[in-house]
């Protein structure tokens, strides 16, 4: 390549992915531009995705809402929201009162509890989310004998990720995602501006 010839930039060959039209990267060009498209949606549903979600975890907590104290068993139902299955845990509570837990709230130890086969009794401290419109989340499970079946700090500590969508956890996950999408985006953006720098001195080549 001559010193006064630039090689494609790399705004251009995004811009080739972008509009389908980047042929320098072979039969399946289209497939490999995909990396490029999923990096940006992603960079934009990722985050959207992550607050929505810590919306089920909204609202007021103890001491400003009651707390549920009582025993009863947790069980997994399966229900229909239209034509979609959807699992979720159900606390039958010896007050009388079912309270339900969506599956995606629900903490390690509460999903462990509510897929056993045989149903044990248990007592259980919590609250209602969303200032009592939505599901049951548990800060103390333990034993009729008392003998802790979760670790109330640890339920706690879930409970305050789900919550905050910004956590650094959270950041962690949607920056891995992301760095594995743009690092495709930008293998096969290369591989474009490589190839047009062949094409080019191919061109000088047969002029000469």
């Amino acid at each position: 390549m001559s010193n006064n010839e630039k090689k494609m930039s790399w705004l251009s060959a995004f811009d080739m992915m972008l509009n389908g039209t980047a042929l320098g990267l072979g039969k399946n060009h289209w497939a490999k531009s995909l990396w490029l498209k999923f990096a940006i949606v992603f960079m934009v549903a990722g985050p959207m995705f992550e607050y929505i979600g810590a919306q089920d975890y909204s609202g007021d907590m103890p001491p400003e809402v009651p707390m549920i104290k009582t025993t009863g068993a947790f069980i997994r139902y399966v229900g229909y929201a239209g034509v979609k299955k959807v699992s979720y845990i159900q606390f039958n509570a010896d007050n009388g009162v079912t309270y339900r837990t969506q599956n995606a709230v629900a903490p390690a130890e509460l999903d462990d509890l509510g897929g056993l086969k045989s149903p044990i009794k248990v007592y259980a401290e919590g609250f209602l989310l969303k200032n009592g419109e939505g599901s049951f989340y548990p800060l103390r499970l333990t034993t009729l004998d008392g003998v802790d079946l979760a670790s109330p700090d640890k339920l706690m500590k879930s409970l305050l990720i789900g919550r905050n969508p910004f956590h650094i956890k959270k950041i962690v996950g949607l920056f891995f995602i992301a760095l594995i999408l743009w690092g495709g985006s930008f293998f096969y953006a290369n591989q474009l501006r490589r190839f047009d720098s062949k094409r080019r001195g191919e061109i000088r080549s047969s002029k000469d």
